[in-house]
């Protein structure tokens, strides 16, 4: 399965995603979002996961993927603590 890729403006609003432009996908079809947003975390975990993430962007380190990330996630069952 081959993957295509667009970038969508949006505004969130009452919990629902709202593209600014039309989309041409079929009905129900099943996308991935990623979210880049200028506005501030709202939580320390949050703000303490995108203060890493920039951390490891200004050292070159490249991010993990989901399944990195899960594979980091079983190896460190501590869970996150602030």
């Amino acid at each position: 399965m081959s993957l295509v890729s667009i970038a969508v403006d949006a505004v969130y609003e009452n919990g629902v995603l709202k593209p600014k432009t039309p989309v041409d996908l079929p009905e129900k079809a099943e996308v991935r979002i990623t979210i880049e947003t200028a506005e501030p975390a709202r939580t320390p975990l949050g703000r303490d996961l995108l203060a890493l993430r920039a951390k490891v962007l200004a050292e070159g380190t490249s991010l993990l993927d989901l399944e990195g990330v899960l594979e980091e996630v079983r190896a460190h069952r501590g869970g996150y603590r602030e």
